[in-house]
């Protein structure tokens, strides 16, 4: 309301409502949408908060942890004023099905951790570098809660909006110290082969270039062959170092393919 005060509110006082606020499903502000239907009470929460302005979203996760509407494990952290970059939104088909390509949002929590017990054992090693059998809130947090600069998720969907199943998710975090961005990978085994890496690879590049940061680095088995070809499919010059059985993957932005 004129930046002085938010439209979306923890709780309705005194104001009619036409139909059971149970029953709203897609809410649409100028930062974004989200399809609340089939969600829990604190998954909505984390949904309206997304897209109300940045300027309110420390008072409505405040509020809505005084009335018990997120669970005392939830924390603010700076992704929580990210703006959601709708441009790097797009839909593709594979195999005849529609896939949407577009950045993580915290509403997506569920459909990572999903995607995650979902893997091959042998893609969770590959991705995780371990065996894991668990992947809590703590651990996939990080993953859907970013600000869009420094630490960026892209994820494939297939399925309706706000119903859909996560098939592959790519990850680019910032280290501050050398200005690289460290990227990471999962696909859901029936999608592998099909240029879903290539395409999700390009988004957080060209992410990257455009927030200022310097290049790309990533660390692999030396028996991923799939990682060293998806890198080297990036038009820059490819150092790749072995370091204790591990592969270390760099690029710089202002070193192109000559």
């Amino acid at each position: 309301m004129h930046g002085k005060k938010s439209r979306i509110v923890p709780m309705l006082n005194n104001m009619g409502v036409v139909i059971p606020r149970s029953d709203v499903q897609y809410v649409v502000t100028e930062f974004g949408s989200v399809n609340l239907a089939g969600k829990s009470i604190q998954e909505r929460a984390m949904a309206m908060i997304s897209i109300a302005h940045p300027d309110f979203r420390d008072e409505l996760f405040d509020q809505a942890k005084e009335r018990g509407l997120l669970g005392p494990e939830r924390t603010l952290t700076e992704s929580i004023h990210g703006i959601y970059p709708v441009n790097l939104e797009e839909v593709i088909t594979i195999d005849s099905q529609s896939v949407t390509i577009r950045p993580a949002k915290p509403v997506y929590e569920r459909r990572i951790q999903e995607h995650f017990y979902n893997l091959d054992k042998d893609d969770i090693i590959a991705r995780f570098f371990h065996r894991k059998t668990s992947f809590v809130h703590d651990e996939v947090e990080g993953i859907s809660q970013i600000d869009y600069i420094k630490d960026l998720t892209i994820l494939a969907v297939v399925g309706e909006i706000g119903f859909g199943r996560v098939i592959a998710i790519g990850e680019c975090l910032l280290n501050q110290s050398n200005n690289m961005a460290e990227i990471a990978f999962s696909v859901s085994k029936p999608y592998q082969g099909k240029g879903l890496g290539r395409m999700i690879l390009k988004k957080l590049t060209d992410s990257a270039r455009e927030n200022g940061i310097s290049g790309l680095f990533a660390y692999t088995s030396s028996q991923n062959r799939g990682m060293v070809n998806l890198f080297k499919t990036l038009p820059y010059k490819t150092k790749i170092i072995l370091e204790d059985d591990m592969l270390h993957l760099s690029c710089k932005f202002e070193e192109p393919v000559s």
